[in-house]
């Protein structure tokens, strides 16, 4: 398979999360033109497959000669592992973006459900509703511990600046957590998140406002097993329509 690729010259690398970096990219002479939530690919050369196809969403807005990419590495996703050996000077090839995950209405408010690498399309939906939208904003964000939170400066920063923008974390294994929050049952008195136990499909309907579940689209994105699950407590027991909450569509299948 043949793919039609943007080449990039990588520019940086920003250690996120102990397993997980940012990298930086550039072409020159070319606009990135996708929906904030959409993905990219990137192609490589495999040993064992050859050229090979992997998605990455945005953490950026497009518009701009330069992208950026949030990796996190796994010892068995032979692209991650690539990506991470890249250094600045390197060339990435790039893909045409696509994906069904993306911002429908600037001005209506807006859920993030997200765990893991299914952080990444909220962070450029997030900041392209911040630029633009009118509504309110909530993003749930799913880890293991607060080591593994990725953009976390940045997400604190959002929720204590801005009156139209909350953030709450959920913690799989809290017995590891360098918790910042002032009250880790949920909202403190800070401006920082709330830090709660457990999986995001869990606290739904303790984060999400009665107004939201009524008005809100929500936006779905992580492992397989949450985005099915999350959906289900969504459409199921919190009465959200179908019509409302979005994903990429292909976890029910995987």
């Amino acid at each position: 398979m043949t793919f039609e690729t943007t080449d990039a010259t990588l520019l940086s690398t920003v250690q996120l999360t102990p397993d997980t970096i940012q990298l930086l990219l550039r072409a020159p002479d070319h606009a990135f033109d996708f929906q904030p939530g959409q993905h990219v690919g990137v192609a490589y050369e495999s040993d064992e497959d050859g050229l090979v196809h992997r998605s990455y969403s945005p953490v950026s807005l497009p518009g701009t000669d330069t992208i950026a990419l949030m990796v996190t590495r796994y010892e068995e996703g032979t692209c991650s592992v690539w990506l991470h050996d890249r250094e600045p000077g390197d060339t990435i090839h790039l893909t045409s973006p696509s994906g069904n995950l993306h911002l429908r209405d600037e001005n209506r408010d807006a859920v993030f459900l997200a765990t893991g690498t299914g952080l990444t399309p909220m962070m450029a939906m997030m900041k392209a509703y911040q630029a633009e939208g009118e509504g309110r904003a909530l993003l749930v964000y799913g880890e293991r511990t607060t080591e593994d939170l990725a953009y976390r400066d940045t997400l604190d920063r959002w929720a204590a600046g801005s009156g139209s923008v909350d953030v709450a974390y959920a913690l799989s294994r809290p017995e590891h957590a360098d918790e910042r929050s002032a009250d880790p049952s949920g909202g403190g008195t800070t401006g920082m998140p709330a830090v709660r136990h457990g999986y995001v499909q869990e606290h739904l309907d303790e984060l999400v406002a009665p107004g939201l579940l009524e008005e809100a689209h929500f936006f779905v994105c992580g492992v397989p097993d949450m985005v099915v699950d999350t959906k289900e407590t969504l459409t199921g027991d919190l009465g959200v329509s179908s019509d409302s909450v979005f994903s990429e569509g292909w976890e029910e299948g995987a």
